[in-house]
């Protein structure tokens, strides 16, 4: 695939970086608001999660309680309102599960620039995906940079 790629059919409407807790939370938002966009999540790393996939030590933990920190649309249940890194892993897969996200991740893929192309009226992106370089064509890109929902 070339860098520059024109919009066609198969523009996506948006591409979330990341799939961490606010990936997911704006993948879940953009689904509920926009249920006919078309969506991606592109994910550099192979699981989702971002910080608590990423840190796994021995002892790590939230430093905000889990119903700030947690989804509006899906409440955190869990015992602790200080959670654990790996019960709020569990957390942002259990959400991506249930609702349908899962699918829309594009593991490994590592967003390298986003160039807004005037003419085309879309965004133009280089993408590192197992050491190939592609570049979609969005409308709009999003990152994913606030918890919460």
């Amino acid at each position: 695939m070339h860098a520059h790629q024109k919009p066609s059919d198969d523009l996506i409407d948006t591409i979330i970086v990341g799939a961490g807790l606010s990936g997911i939370c704006a993948a879940w938002h953009l689904r509920d608001k926009l249920p006919d966009e078309r969506l991606e999540i592109l994910e550099a790393r192979q699981d989702l999660g971002g910080t608590w996939d990423l840190f796994r030590y021995p002892g790590v933990r939230s430093d905000s309680d889990m119903s700030t920190l947690g989804y509006g649309f899906r409440p955190w249940v869990g015992e602790k309102a200080i959670a654990d890194g790996p019960s709020i892993r569990q957390y942002i897969r259990e959400t991506a599960v249930e609702s349908g996200i899962m699918p829309l991740i594009k593991f490994g893929h590592r967003l390298m620039s986003a160039d807004w192309h005037t003419d085309d009226q879309c965004w133009v992106l280089q993408v590192a995906a197992e050491e190939t370089v592609c570049g979609p064509c969005c409308s709009s890109a999003a990152m994913a940079a606030r918890s919460g929902g």
